[in-house]
């Protein structure tokens, strides 16, 4: 049996997405599993995708809401569920690094009941690195994890660097749902439709300096519209900043989507995307739909995006994300490439089959626990 384990889970973003995906796939190839989180916000914001999986048939285990709860008293009643279900022989594969106060007893309570453990790290690790006094802990934990994941070739090294870990680090990238059997087609004519998908976040996503960047095209006399989907605590903000530049009548704010039934629109309805982000995990499931799609993208080096783009321009270009001048630049000459006709959409989907599809996910993650037949016998 498989543990898909998260003691975090809010109503909707990558992780979420990836749960749902890895779940979607492990149920259609009748390997068996079962799903066990906590929800951030179980009664306000409930995850919708643990709903559609539970229609499939999934069994999951949604830890209940604990009143007052103030010391992750929820995540400890998951771990102690987790203690009474485990077998000798199962796995409990991690969809994000666990809670670096909770990291060391979840591993050694796996341990104790004869199990594995796998963690995937949600962010490169340079960017989680614990505060004292759980670094230590949290170092040790990952010592003891059984198989430790990450979700890009280009972070891999970082594990020895900012934790100390020696041993090896497995490559998974993440399980995606094939969205796009073939490229979308271009909007027809001006203006030039620059697209963002994702959280609206200035300290990640870096969306403050990108509408700087977008307001020097604009000075420069680009025919341009940028367009946001996606909901964050900084709409207000970026959309104050659009005023202040004088930009506003060019920048749309298209609010909350959701990538099960939204993604065509949204790639239809632009010519390029962005992703100038401060810091990343692995290949992000933007990126993927967008290469699943033949979109055209410019984007940052932070975590697993060069993965992707370094050494392949005929998917995208890699920009300073600290520069607004450069990302001005960059977004130019991508609208250029896709104005002239050198954007191939098709050769932008063979960059996704190569290897960041579904069927190379789950190649990886098979690998790296187990074999088929153990697995399906699990």
């Amino acid at each position: 049996m498989v543990y898909l384990y998260s003691d975090v889970l809010t109503d909707a973003g990558g992780i979420e997405t990836y749960l749902h995906a890895l779940a979607t796939k492990l149920h259609a190839e009748d390997i068996p599993f079962r799903v066990a989180v906590s929800e951030q916000q179980p009664r306000e914001a409930p995850c919708e995708i643990l709903d559609d999986l539970e229609a499939k048939g999934v069994d999951v285990h949604r830890q209940p809401y604990v009143p007052g709860d103030r010391w992750r008293v929820r995540k400890r009643l998951l771990m102690a569920w987790l203690w009474w279900q485990l077998e000798p022989g199962d796995w409990v594969y991690c969809v994000r690094q666990p809670l670096p106060d909770l990291y060391l007893d979840l591993v050694r309570l796996v341990h104790n009941r004869g199990a594995k453990i796998a963690a995937s790290w949600m962010f490169a690790p340079e960017f989680l690195v614990p505060e004292p006094p759980n670094y230590e802990s949290f170092c040790q934990a990952i010592e003891e994890t059984d198989r430790v994941i990450s979700v890009s070739e280009c972070t891999a090294h970082q594990f020895e660097e900012v934790y100390g870990y020696e041993g090896p680090v497995e490559v998974v990238r993440y399980h995606n749902l094939p969205l796009f059997d073939e490229p979308v087609s271009l909007p027809d004519g001006l203006p030039w439709r620059i697209g963002y998908m994702g959280r609206l976040s200035i300290e990640q996503k870096n969306l403050d300096t990108l509408l700087r960047a977008f307001s020097l095209l604009r000075d420069d006399g680009m025919d341009a519209e940028l367009h946001f989907y996606g909901d964050g605590p900084d709409e207000a903000e970026l959309a104050d900043l659009a005023s202040r530049l004088g930009v506003e009548a060019s920048v749309t704010f298209h609010g909350r989507y959701d990538h099960r039934t939204d993604l065509p629109g949204i790639m239809a309805g632009n010519h390029v995307f962005t992703y100038t982000s401060n810091y990343e995990g692995g290949p992000c499931f933007t990126l993927l739909e967008l290469l699943q799609a033949g979109r055209y993208v410019v984007a940052s080096p932070v975590g697993g995006i060069p993965d992707i783009y370094d050494g392949h321009p005929e998917a995208g270009l890699l920009v300073d994300a600290g520069d607004p001048a450069r990302i001005a630049d960059t977004l130019e000459t991508a609208l250029w490439k896709v104005r002239t006709g050198k954007v191939d959409p098709a050769a932008i989907r063979r960059r996704y089959h190569q290897e960041f599809d579904m069927a190379a996910a789950h190649d990886d993650w098979q690998s790296a626990l187990s074999s088929k037949s153990e697995l399906r016998g699990a």
